[in-house]
C-alpha cells in the first residue's frame, strides 16, 4: 500500500493561513464570547448553506488567505504582503442574539490582531505588524433565516513566505513505496514500514 505524497506548503499562503489559525487558538474565549472552532477555509462564502455547513453550536471562525502581493527577497527572506480574512459566524447562544455575539467577537478579534502580541504569536512568520485592519457586517436576510450571523475581520500583513514548516505538525511518515522501472527487467514493487521514534529496531532488541 502506497502512502499519499506529502504536500509541501513551505513558501505558500497555505502555510501563512496555518500559522494564523494556530496563533488564533488562544482566541476561543469564554462565554458569551466563546466560539467552538477556529480553522482554515478555502475562501469566501457564496451561499447561506455554505455558512450553515461551517458554523458550530457555539459559533466558529474561519480563516482564509485572499491574495499575496509585493513578493520580494529582503534581508535573506522571501517576503510578501498577504491579505487575510477571518469570518466570525455565530448562532443564538448564552442568552444573547447571534448578531450581537458576532459584532462583539469580531470587534474583539480586530483588537486582538492589532495588538503587539499578535505578531509575537506568529513568530518569525510575521515580517511586519498587520495593517488595514477592518471589520465588516455581512449579515443578510438569507443568513438570518437560517439562524446565523456573520462578520468578517480582514487585514494585510507582510509575512515571510519561506519559513520552514514545523515537522512536528505534520503526519508521521510511516511507510515508503518503492517501484522499479519495468523496461527490460522484472517489475519490483514493495512497501517498507518506517521505523518510528518509540519503536526499537529488531537489532536493538537482540
Amino acid at each position: 500500500m502506497s502512502t499519499r505524497p506529502q504536500l509541501d506548503i513551505t513558501g505558500t499562503s497555505l502555510a501563512i493561513t496555518a500559522a494564523v489559525v494556530q496563533a488564533l487558538a488562544a482566541f476561543k474565549g469564554d462565554a458569551p464570547d466563546k466560539v467552538g472552532s477556529i480553522n482554515r477555509h478555502k475562501g469566501r462564502f457564496a451561499t447561506p448553506d455554505a455558512v450553515k455547513h461551517e458554523v458550530t453550536h457555539y459559533g466558529a471562525i474561519r480563516v482564509a488567505a485572499l491574495n499575496v502581493s509585493q513578493v520580494r527577497r529582503e534581508a535573506g527572506s522571501l517576503v510578501g504582503m498577504v491579505s487575510l480574512v477571518a469570518f466570525v459566524m455565530t448562532t443564538d447562544h448564552y442568552g444573547h442574539h447571534r448578531d450581537e455575539r458576532a459584532e462583539v467577537i469580531s470587534s474583539k478579534l480586530a483588537v486582538f490582531i492589532s495588538g503587539q502580541d499578535w505578531s509575537q504569536a506568529l513568530g518569525r512568520t510575521a515580517y511586519k505588524q498587520p495593517e488595514r485592519i477592518s471589520a465588516q457586517n455581512l449579515c443578510t436576510e438569507a443568513l438570518d433565516n437560517i439562524g446565523v450571523a456573520i462578520w468578517s475581520v480582514s487585514w494585510q500583513q507582510e509575512c515571510r513566505l519561506n519559513m520552514p514548516v514545523d515537522l512536528t505538525t505534520l503526519d508521521d511518515f510511516l511507510t515508503m513505496q518503492l517501484d522499479t522501472p519495468t523496461q527490460d527487467s522484472p517489475a519490483l514493487s514493495a512497501t517498507f514500514a518506517m521505523r518510528q521514534n518509540n519503536t526499537p529496531s529488531p537489532e536493538d532488541t537482540q
